[in-house]
């Protein structure tokens, strides 16, 4: 007796006809994103490309703060390096790298939150756009950031999803800008223990050079965080302006 091949479940796959576009199969047939979703209207991409703008600004601005600290720590590194030599004339450099870098972090954490409330408010209204075409809901777009644990993998499953439902080809750079911002969270808060528990200057200088490398990868993620709004985006502005396709029953 033959038994009938067991169907994948629902989800986004690789288009039957071989072509890079992501359809969806909902346990029977094959849909494509357009007939899925009747697009965004002219009025609601606008004001998401209005919101992209805002997002790609100030994720610039936690780039530009980024390169700013990075330079900071090298000119701490090198007093702290000069006073160890002996140079006593250092003491009021290092006074001065603790002005700077209180100025930069001061600037730093309120750039990096208001980037991540404007982001959240970004992808929450995308994924009003293709409710229903993916994993989680809009709320959980915007709420996965701010989940301890979940926020490790779920916004990148999130706008991944977003991607695949605007019917755009997901770029290799996706999973470049996720690790570089997971893993300049990591050395940040490498960075930030060593400072904590550091008993001189020499564990100070420590600090100091892993959080050159943790700002760099955050300048690199921050730079490709805007390409993934930016993409994102102009999958919105595609569908509103696209002609209107019926749902599939």
């Amino acid at each position: 007796m033959t038994e009938t091949p067991t169907q994948p479940p629902a989800g986004w796959y690789p288009a039957p006809h071989g072509s890079q576009e992501s359809w969806w199969w909902d346990g029977a047939k094959w849909v494509p994103p357009h007939a899925l979703l009747p697009g965004a209207s002219a009025t609601k991409a606008g004001a998401i490309a209005k919101l992209a703008v805002a997002t790609q600004v100030l994720l610039i601005v936690c780039g530009v703060v980024a390169v700013a600290n990075l330079a900071t720590e090298a000119f701490g590194i090198a007093a702290v390096t000069s006073f160890l030599e002996g140079k006593s004339a250092a003491l009021d450099l290092i006074g001065v790298y603790d002005q700077a870098s209180l100025i930069v972090l001061i600037v730093s954490a309120v750039s990096v939150i208001a980037a991540g409330i404007v982001w959240a408010i970004w992808q929450y209204q995308v994924a009003k756009q293709v409710v229903g075409r993916t994993r989680r809901s809009p709320g959980w777009h915007a709420g996965a950031w701010f989940v301890p644990v979940v926020n490790l993998w779920f916004p990148y499953q999130n706008i991944s999803d977003l991607w695949k439902a605007l019917g755009r080809v997901q770029p290799p750079s996706l999973v470049a800008w996720w690790l570089l911002w997971l893993v300049s969270n990591f050395v940040m808060q490498i960075s930030n223990r060593i400072a904590l528990n550091a008993v001189d200057l020499e564990q100070l200088r420590a600090a100091m050079i892993v959080t050159i490398v943790g700002e760099a990868l955050v300048a690199g993620a921050a730079a490709l965080a805007c390409m993934v709004v930016r993409g994102i985006t102009q999958g919105v502005r595609e569908q509103a302006s696209a002609p209107r396709f019926p749902r599939v029953a």
